[in-house]
């Protein structure tokens, strides 16, 4: 892929930034399960977390390709850092930036491109998951406002954001035709978290927990786009967010691959080099296929974007091969490692448990696979 400079800039400096920042505490923001806020907050004076947003909001104007390299650089090393950002510059600013008012973007979009405040965005509760027509969460319109009750569970960054994007039913006997999208402030009465930080596998860094919603009084300007417009809306972001988490998983496995690399030239057994190994080699060769091929796909879903054309099909590639790669990946190099791959002295443990959540987050591997099968069926003249 050939950069232009300003795309070459915003990546050096984001490597510059994780090399310095990011990389030395990356063990311990997993082994004490702490949010990495001050490193996001200065990426967002960096210019870091507006990317792919125009300057006149406080972006930096540039694209997704660059986006995606710069996650891929982050998740490389800490993958908790990589999954805030995703759930703060894509899930929560991008309906802002693609379906809020202009009044909405001042008031915030470019808080949130700044770092000055943190997004999370709220869809996912106890009995609705992949099932979106299931939400339960209802917001009740009332003269000038909407009264909104419900809950969400595994929302990132529900313990520290201060914007939220929130799906509601405002139409139930609609189904998924029904749901509306909200923009709700921390401290809105009503509007609290369980304070509770699940406790996790992997991305232990990252924030994750529940909200609640006991009749919360949202002023009619903070619904988002249209109401009972909300479904197009889930789609739009849901699809963008799985380029940053394909871009998550190929980080994973660049960095476990990486690791390997350099480990296999200096180990030594039966008096050679593991890299002399043909089983050593076969994981190897297999490590760079897949990495080679998870990024031109992430690369294809991306240039789609940026050139506004329809990319469905091509995120849910993007995001199922990097994912499944990433786990057979992060397995192969804790075997490689052997006991040292098993234990937490090295990083592979840790990149393996965060390969998990890429399978699982912003759709399903299964669900990625029905999506891909509809597009093409759908494609197909």
């Amino acid at each position: 892929m050939e950069y232009n400079e300003n795309q070459k800039m915003a990546i050096d400096t984001a490597r510059a930034f994780v090399e310095k920042k990011i990389a030395p505490v990356a063990g311990l923001i997993d082994e004490n399960e702490e949010f990495p806020l001050e490193n996001i907050k200065e990426m967002g004076r960096m210019g870091l977390l507006g990317i792919a947003y125009p300057e006149k909001y406080g972006g930096a104007g540039l694209d997704y390709m660059t986006y995606s390299t710069i996650i891929e650089e982050i998740a490389e090393v800490c993958a908790s850092s990589a999954m805030t950002i995703v759930a703060h510059s894509t899930l929560t600013a991008d309906p802002i930036f693609s379906y809020g008012t202009e009044g909405q973007r001042a008031t915030y979009l470019r808080p949130l491109l700044s770092g000055e405040k943190m997004g999370a965005f709220g869809l996912t509760e106890p009995n609705a998951g992949s099932d979106t027509a299931a939400l339960e969460s209802k917001a009740v319109e009332r003269n000038d406002h909407f009264v909104l009750n419900g809950s969400k569970i595994f929302i990132t960054n529900a313990n520290v954001a201060d914007i939220f994007i929130i799906a509601a039913k405002t139409a139930p006997e609609k189904g998924m035709m029904g749901i509306s999208m909200f923009i709700l402030e921390k401290g809105m009465p009503g509007f609290g978290t369980s304070g509770k930080k699940e406790k996790k596998l992997g991305m232990r860094g990252s924030d994750t927990g529940e909200l609640f919603f006991q009749d919360v009084m949202v002023p009619k300007e903070n619904l988002l786009g249209r109401k009972n417009f909300g479904f197009s809306m889930l789609h739009h972001t849901l699809v963008s967010a799985r380029i940053g988490m394909a871009a998550i998983a190929l980080g994973i496995s660049e960095g476990a691959k990486k690791l390997c690399l350099k480990y296999v030239k200096q180990r030594k057994q039966f008096g050679k080099h593991l890299y002399h190994f043909q089983s050593i080699k076969n994981m190897l060769a297999d490590m760079e296929m897949n990495t080679s091929a998870g990024r031109l796909l992430l690369h294809n879903a991306a240039s789609l974007k940026d050139e506004g054309k329809d990319f469905t099909k091509e995120a849910s590639e993007a995001k199922l091969f990097a994912s499944e790669a990433s786990m057979r990946i992060t397995k192969d190099a804790v075997q490689i490692f052997g006991g040292y791959g098993y234990t937490r002295e090295f990083p592979l443990e840790r990149f393996f448990r965060d390969a998990k959540i890429t399978e699982i987050g912003d759709g399903t591997s299964e669900m990625q696979r029905m999506i891909i099968a509809d597009e093409i069926v759908k494609r197909t003249k």
